[in-house]
């Protein structure tokens, strides 16, 4: 923007033609040329944003296939424990229904436990997700009104450009028309 009033106060004024001035056209399409270039830059971003979100839901997900693998190992570990103090034990009929018992009871908690440990993981898996999603969203909020606020700075740069091009355009209508001898 201020490249621009720089370019307009510098530039050659035209005699004869009140306010007209001539413009450096190279120094006037690298102003345009950084102004079309800013904008793809904070575009970039907002797609790095998208990107560091499905990161965080990836790693959310390998979190919690981790911990379900986790609780599934341990649960199998309980169960053959049991199964081998049950087979020690088999050597009296009462020793073998007391331990068939308490094989089931150890079988039926490491159940529990495993399951109480899936639902933990999957509550912090719902969470870690849900707290991605809010921070991927805050994100995208942020990139789309950093965005909108150069796109809307943009235009009001151009409008203020075109209508100093129409001013030059009409008066320069006006100035050859009042010229003209008839």
């Amino acid at each position: 923007m201020e490249e621009l009033e720089e370019i307009a106060n510098t530039s050659t004024k035209v005699p004869g033609l009140r306010k007209k001035v001539m413009v450096d056209v190279d120094r006037l399409n690298s102003v345009v040329e950084q102004m079309s270039t800013s904008i793809p830059a904070d575009i970039l971003e907002a797609k790095e944003v998208l990107k560091q979100k499905e990161s965080i839901l990836n790693q959310t997900q390998l979190e919690a296939n981790r911990i379900k693998d986790e609780a599934i190992d341990q649960a199998e570990a309980i169960t053959v424990a049991a199964t081998q103090e049950h087979a020690e034990k088999v050597d009296d009929t009462e020793i073998t229904r007391g331990a068939e018992t308490k094989a089931e009871e150890i079988h039926q908690n490491a159940l529990q436990e495993a399951q109480q440990v899936m639902q933990d993981a999957q509550r912090r898996a719902y969470k870690i997700l849900e707290e991605a999603d809010t921070e991927a969203s805050v994100r995208r909020d942020g990139a789309d009104q950093y965005a909108r606020e150069k796109l809307f700075d943009l235009e009001e740069r151009l409008s203020e450009l075109l209508g100093q091009v129409r001013r030059g355009i009409d008066s320069l209508g006006l100035e050859v028309e009042t010229s003209i001898p008839s």
